[in-house]
């Protein structure tokens, strides 16, 4: 294969949903992998490392869908399922929350990190697994694929909030104005 077909190869390896409305890169290596969304209805794409980088297996990689849009308010401890732990992710300008789960599967330590990603339509869980002793490979897949991961979200930013902000106390101040005018009018009227 040559340099330019290798590196368009790379190109192509876009995840992507119309439905749901994401677009993310795929990381190196990844490869679709439908046989694990056929086990869960909620399983929208997974792919898997196609050649492992450990004999202890191969990383898998997953979109949920979560059936709604999510708030700003967070996921409580308590929300979780019994053995995970409670984690934050960036993704664009926002913190997100995500889940840390450290388990055992068919005799085998694997980890499985979840982050809550609040699409405008209906959010989805971006899921990295792998085995135990490849968990700092499973975090760094997990940052850098929110990286890269592209969607519309129902989330205000910072100054979009702020931007909202000030054309509510604008519209609050021209309507006080308007009143106050109002008064000043009625009482020359009435003077008069």
């Amino acid at each position: 294969m040559t340099p330019l077909l290798a590196g368009l190869a790379l190109l192509a390896q876009v995840a992507a949903s119309t439905q749901y409305g994401y677009r993310f890169p795929l990381p190196a290596g990844f490869a679709d992998f439908p046989e694990a969304a056929a086990t869960n209805a909620d399983i929208v794409q997974c792919w898997s490392e196609s050649a492992p980088a450990a004999a202890s297996g191969a990383l898998i990689m997953c979109v949920q869908r979560l059936h709604g849009t999510i708030g700003r308010e967070g996921v409580r401890q308590q929300d979780l399922p019994p053995g995970a732990k409670l984690v934050h992710y960036k993704w664009k300008t926002f913190d997100i929350d995500g889940s840390r789960t450290d388990t055992v599967e068919s005799g085998n330590a694997v980890v499985i990190l979840a982050a809550q990603v609040p699409l405008r339509g209906e959010a989805v869980n971006l899921i990295v697994t792998g085995p135990q002793d490849q968990s700092s490979r499973v975090e760094a897949i997990m940052t850098a694929t929110l990286a890269g991961f592209e969607g519309e979200t129902n989330w205000l930013t910072s100054a979009e909030r702020s931007g909202r902000l000030g054309n509510i106390a604008g519209v609050a101040f021209g309507i006080a104005l308007v009143v106050f005018a109002m008064r000043i009018w009625r009482r020359r009227q009435q003077a008069a």
